[in-house]
């Protein structure tokens, strides 16, 4: 019986394996959009589940028939698929307490508003218009993100967060140093899921204020991406203007 069920399942586990490259090097390589490819390795990650079960059931006939080298191969089977799913699910379940928003900002009452990156959303992508619902919730989430103040010029202010945007490899979607706004576009490290960004230098008082403003192009949440990335450039940028500690966000109650 085994000799039948090993050639079965090192398919499946090839088939599995395959799903998993092919849902991450397909986006980055453009064959098709993030949405799909995270689409793909959730039933990748269903697909070593059932793996998981039929190699159980494997052994256990395995010990049955007293053949030790199919049972090795099916503990093997049994175990890649397993680290393989669970490491999936912990990554999941991890920033699943993570608040259902997609729209992250320095300035809750006024956000940065987008100027060119409404020509790069698709029709069925998220829109720009800020959702007030989300300050009361990003508030409860998401302590200290906070804007940046320096007593620098606003032009050099201006071109310390342009040097910086550009550091981060982001795509430079548009610069208006007139008004002080800079547009990008950021990428999610694995499944290249695209977030804007807008970045606002303005004069306030005697001092120039930077806000910052990172909202997820697709997806009804960013699990955390978008807080982090504000945290992570606000903080290098508090460094550079100031020669000061940024303090980090806290992340949930």
């Amino acid at each position: 019986m085994s000799r039948y069920i090993s050639p079965v399942l090192y398919i499946l586990l090839m088939l599995v394996g395959c799903a998993a490259f092919i849902s991450i090097a397909g986006v980055r390589v453009g064959l098709f959009e993030p949405i799909t490819g995270f689409t793909l390795l959730k039933q990748s990650v269903f697909g070593a589940l059932v793996l998981s079960v039929l190699a159980a059931i494997s052994i256990l006939l395995c010990r049955k028939e007293g053949n030790v080298s199919s049972q090795r191969f099916f503990s093997l089977v049994l175990i890649v698929s397993l680290v393989y799913s669970f490491m999936w699910i912990v990554f999941y379940m991890q920033r699943s307490g993570l608040p259902n928003i997609n729209d992250i900002t320095t300035d809750t009452d006024t956000p940065p508003a987008f100027m060119n990156v409404d020509f790069l959303r698709k029709s069925g992508d998220n829109s720009l218009y800020y959702n007030t619902d989300f300050a009361s919730i990003q508030k409860a989430n998401y302590r200290n993100l906070n804007p940046v103040f320096t007593d620098k010029d606003v032009e050099v202010a201006y071109l310390k967060v342009l040097d910086l945007v550009k550091e981060r490899s982001w795509q430079l979607d548009a610069t208006y140093p007139k008004v002080g706004l800079i547009e990008a576009t950021a990428r999610t490290p694995i499944f290249g899921f695209r977030d804007d960004i807008v970045l606002r230098v303005v004069s306030q008082g005697d001092r120039v204020r930077i806000d910052m403003r990172s909202s997820s192009r697709v997806g009804q949440r960013d699990f955390g991406m978008n807080a982090r990335r504000i945290v992570r450039f606000m903080s290098d940028l508090d460094r550079r203007l100031n020669n000061s500690p940024f303090e980090r966000v806290q992340y949930l109650n």
